[in-house]
């Protein structure tokens, strides 16, 4: 060989080489501007046009999209989503996986039923491309490739499709990177569906609770407004017991599903009044020992009543202790401090308030500042001090406890 001849050699391989190590570095490139836009994505439209973006937005790659193969009787593949600067190449595009038709001959097409990356090397040669031809010389592309999305597990049926300005832009090297891309691509899209499931399943759960709390309610006022219509004198006091106790609830930090129960439970509180006789509850006078042992007695009613519904939430044991009190003088166990539940120790000062700021058959109300007055003296000794300030936080917060006296 002359040296001439050496030297074009050389120079010849200089050149293959610089194309082969521009092709791989822009490969390398679009490789990792999508390995972060996957990181990022939320959902299945942004993965895909992140991805498609990222690697379009590197030359000489012009197009990228992801297809999907439809089960309709022309075997169609649609295009989810893509980006590039060739994107009107898609428009109105006809590819199928039929490959007893010219328009699933394609890269795509063929992709989808191998289930194997396929790729054109130039689309002016390539005969099987020759439907797309002038639609592809109109927006500068001149080769392609096809890889399969999968993630693993089952065959996705998608693709991913990648244009080239450039011919024989894929080479061994090349087609590994989008392969490995294709089957992050099918992670990705995988992960998002397994999450979305997820998110509907919760949402679903949600609802279903919602629904029964709704039921529940529903039912728990109607069982108090059962109650009511056997004792006039004091409607509304269970409704007033359960909105205070509420909202001593959510001042206190409780979740919006503790402070329903909560009200629920404030709404049948009294309702083991049922077991006691009328004339008792509508007296005028003062009761006898006897008579106010008797209406001592509804709480153990209302337990008995209320203990074997499946509630979700201690809502009969908050009833059952709402006359308790921290030094053991309440009734009817003579519970004292920690024995007596937060939701109990809540009924106690709500019931306190309501039944001193309203009008009962044997005495005319005392008002709500009598109230306070009360339950500050008994705090931290008959009733829980940290209730006790929530309340008085209530009282001087709008004078919200007045509103809901006298709303009911």
């Amino acid at each position: 060989m002359t040296n001439k001849s050496l030297s074009n050699f050389v120079s010849d391989n200089a050149a293959d080489l610089k194309q082969e190590m521009q092709k791989r570095g822009a490969a390398l490139s679009a490789l990792s501007e999508a390995a972060a836009a996957l990181a990022r994505a939320s959902s299945t439209d942004a993965l895909i046009r992140e991805v498609c973006s990222a690697i379009a937005s590197k030359t000489p790659y012009v197009l990228a999209w992801v297809g999907k193969a439809e089960d309709d009787a022309e075997k169609t593949v649609t295009i989810m989503g893509g980006s590039g600067s060739a994107i009107a190449y898609t428009k109105d595009i006809l590819i199928t996986w039929n490959d007893q038709i010219p328009s699933g001959l394609g890269p795509a097409g063929a992709c989808i039923r191998s289930g194997k990356t396929t790729f054109v090397i130039d689309s002016e040669t390539d005969q099987q491309f020759l439907p797309w031809r002038d639609r592809a010389r109109k927006y500068g592309i001149r080769s392609a490739i096809a890889c399969p999305i999968q993630d693993g597990v089952e065959k996705l049926r998608r693709c991913l499709l990648v244009y080239s300005s450039e011919p024989n832009s894929f080479g061994e090297t090349e087609i590994e990177l989008f392969q490995s891309l294709a089957h992050e691509i099918g992670f990705g899209l995988r992960s998002i569906e397994r999450q979305r499931q997820l998110d509907e399943q919760i949402h679903q759960k949600q609802l279903t609770q919602e629904r029964l709390a709704s039921a529940l309610r529903s039912t728990i006022e109607a069982m108090s407004r059962t109650m009511e219509w056997r004792d006039p004198y004091t409607a509304g006091h269970q409704k007033r017991v359960a909105l205070i106790a509420m909202r001593i609830a959510d001042k206190l930090g409780w979740s919006n599903e503790d402070s329903q129960a909560l009200y629920m439970a404030g709404m049948v509180h009294d309702i083991g009044k049922v077991a006691v006789p009328s004339e008792i509850l509508t007296k005028p006078t003062h009761l006898t020992d006897l008579e106010m042992k008797m209406v001592q007695g509804h709480v153990e009613a209302g337990y008995q009543i209320l203990k074997d519904i499946p509630f979700p939430w201690p809502i009969a044991e908050a009833v059952y202790q709402h006359h308790e009190r921290l030094d053991g003088s309440g009734y009817p166990n003579g519970l004292k401090g920690d024995a007596i539940s937060q939701g109990g120790r809540i009924l106690a000062v709500a019931d306190t308030i309501e039944a001193m700021s309203t009008h009962r058959p044997y005495r005319p109300a005392r008002g709500l500042a009598a109230a306070m007055d009360e339950i500050q003296a008994e705090s931290g000794v008959k009733l829980d001090s940290t209730v006790v300030n929530a309340a008085l936080d209530l009282l001087k917060e709008g004078n919200e406890l007045q509103k809901i006296i006298e709303s009911v």
